[in-house]
């Protein structure tokens, strides 16, 4: 069969954070498995650390899937990060990648990029058009995808419903058409506003909700730090600073 979702059932952010989360505030695993094919959905909470020990479970030799192709949630054209070590080692979706090409899989960034998402918003939002400068505000600082929000709300609220998440679902269901095995890193939010669609294209997935510790068990480790020198509170009264002629600590 082909794969092809069902764009209708996508939630609004607003109504995905009601929905069940099945590991509370961690990352989880969802496996989907129809007609031999499987897609291993890492549900990430970007740049922590259970995440990178989500990551490195998922593609140890132990875990008992093995990956033919890696979705990423990074922007698909005229991609701008720097793959430096501190780069792949400071955000999942990108250490993702790397891991998965030091295995010589292929892989594929399945988020819009900048310019992409910008036409996305201005086609919903004609009188309040705006530029990939004002996109750090939008995705970043405006409490989140609301439709019902403010006027950032909104835009993002659209993004994700119309561009961002039918682009993930579309990529994901070309990789099933084309490769057996899927793995793909998505943020947790997104992974809620699919949740409907995924089901009615794959039926019900298994959830792994237990991140195994990848990187040692530190549980039973006592730190007793060792002290080599005492606070002393300086004395700023009436220091004069250059910046302005102001003066630090004076009443």
């Amino acid at each position: 069969m082909q794969f092809k979702p069902n764009l209708n059932l996508l939630n609004e952010w607003r109504d995905a954070e009601h929905a069940v989360n099945f590991a509370s505030n961690t990352a989880f695993i969802s496996v989907f498995k129809r007609d031999n094919k499987t897609l291993v959905y890492m549900c990430d909470r970007h740049k922590l650390n259970i995440s990178f020990n989500m990551v490195d479970m998922c593609f140890a030799d132990d875990f008992g899937v093995k990956p033919d192709v890696l979705l990423t949630e990074m922007e698909n054209d005229g991609f701008k990060w720097k793959l430096n070590w501190h780069g792949l080692q400071d955000n999942t979706l990108a250490y993702a990648a790397a891991v998965a090409a030091k295995r010589n899989l292929p892989i594929v960034f399945a988020d819009l990029s900048d310019d992409q998402m910008v036409k996305v918003i201005n086609r919903g939002f004609l009188d309040n058009k705006i530029t990939v400068a004002d996109l750090g505000r939008v995705l970043g600082k405006s409490g989140g995808p609301d439709s019902h929000g403010n006027l950032d709300q909104q835009m993002l609220a659209y993004l994700d419903r119309f561009g961002r998440n039918p682009f993930m679902l579309q990529n994901i269901a070309a990789a099933l058409n084309k490769y057996d095995t899927v793995f793909c890193i998505f943020g947790i939010g997104h992974y809620e506003c699919q949740r409907s669609a995924l089901e009615d294209m794959l039926g019900k997935p298994e959830y792994i909700t237990q991140i195994k510790n990848m990187r040692g068990d530190f549980s039973n480790l006592n730190i007793t730090p060792m002290k080599l020198y005492d606070f002393e509170q300086p004395n700023t009264m009436g220091v004069i600073i250059n910046d302005k002629n102001k003066t630090f600590g004076s009443r």
